[in-house]
C-alpha cells in the first residue's frame, strides 16, 4: 500500500470494478436478470474488497510495528554501543544488582548466581572477536566461571575451544533490548542526537571544489565545449561545459585564497 491516501483510493476502486465486473459476468451468466446480477455483484464484490483489505491492513500494521519495534532496538544498541565502557559497566550493573550481588572489578563486571561467579564481557567495539581476544578478555583469577554474557552482535566465536566446559549466554542487540526493557533501564538515546552532525553547506562544497579534481573538470568541460560545435542540443553542451571548466578554474584558485 502507498502512503498517498488518493493512490490507496484508486486502488480500491480499481479492485472492487474489477471484482464487480467479475462477479457481474458470471451471475449474469446464471440468472438472466441485469437488475439481481447488478444487486449480487454489487454486494458480493464490496464485501470481498473489505475482506482483502481488512487482511492487507492487518499485514501493514503486524509489518509497521516490526520496523518501529527494530528501530527502537537500533537505536537502543546504538546508543548503547557509543557510552563509554564505565557507563556501560554502570548501566549493566544497575540492571544484575537488582536480583544478583555485583562487584566491578578491573573494568569487568562480576556477578553471583547459583555459587557461581559470573562475568560479563563487554564487546561492543570489537569488531569480531577471536580466541585470542576472548583470552585477553576472561579473567584469569576467576576459576568457576560457568556463564559469560556476551553483549555484542557476533555470534561466530561460541564454537571456539574456548567454551569446551563453559555455558555461554549471548546477548545480542535484540535480548539486550529485552533486557532493558524488562528492567525499564535504557542507555541515554538522546546522546544520539549529539552526535550526529549535521552535514554543512561549506563542507558539501569543499568536497565538490577539491584542488585535485580541477584536471577532471576541464577536461570534461572541454569536451562538452567541443561537442556543441557538432552535435545538437548545443546550448546544454555549452552551458554545462562552461560550468564545468568554471569549476575546474574554482579548485585551483582556492588554494591561493588559503594561502
Amino acid at each position: 500500500m502507498s502512503k498517498f491516501r488518493i493512490v490507496n483510493l484508486i486502488d480500491k476502486i480499481f479492485l472492487t470494478i474489477s471484482l464487480f465486473l467479475l462477479c457481474f459476468a458470471w451471475i449474469n451468466f446464471y440468472l438472466r436478470s441485469l437488475w439481481t446480477s447488478f444487486i449480487l455483484s454489487t454486494i458480493i464484490s464490496i464485501a470481498l474488497i473489505s475482506v482483502i483489505y481488512f487482511f492487507i491492513n492487518r499485514k501493514q500494521t503486524k509489518i509497521k510495528n516490526i520496523k518501529v519495534n527494530n528501530e527502537k532496538i537500533d537505536t537502543t544498541f546504538l546508543a548503547f554501543k557509543l557510552t563509554s565502557k564505565e557507563e556501560k559497566l554502570k548501566l549493566l550493573n544497575k540492571i544484575y544488582s537488582k536480583n544478583f550481588e555485583t562487584k566491578i572489578k578491573k573494568g569487568t563486571l562480576f556477578y553471583n548466581k547459583d555459587n557461581k561467579t559470573h562475568q560479563v564481557i563487554l564487546a561492543t567495539h570489537f569488531e569480531k572477536l577471536d580466541q585470542r581476544t576472548l583470552i585477553n578478555l576472561l579473567d584469569e583469577n576467576i576459576s568457576e566461571v560457568d556463564c559469560y554474557d556476551i553483549i555484542c552482535n557476533k555470534t561466530e566465536f561460541v564454537n571456539l575451544n574456548i567454551f569446551a566446559n563453559k555455558s555461554v549466554e549471548i546477548i545480542n542487540k535484540e535480548n539486550l533490548y529485552k533486557l532493558f526493557v524488562e528492567n525499564d533501564i535504557f542507555p541515554d538515546i538522546d546522546m544520539l542526537a549529539k552526535n550526529i552532525n549535521k552535514p554543512k553547506i561549506k563542507d558539501i562544497l569543499r568536497q565538490f571544489f577539491v584542488p585535485s579534481k580541477s584536471k577532471s573538470y576541464f577536461l570534461c568541460g572541454l569536451i562538452l565545449l567541443l561537442s556543441s560545435i557538432i552535435l545538437p542540443y548545443h546550448y546544454y553542451y555549452i552551458i554545462f561545459g562552461s560550468v564545468l571548466i568554471l569549476f575546474g578554474i574554482i579548485c585551483k584558485l582556492i588554494p591561493k585564497f588559503k594561502d
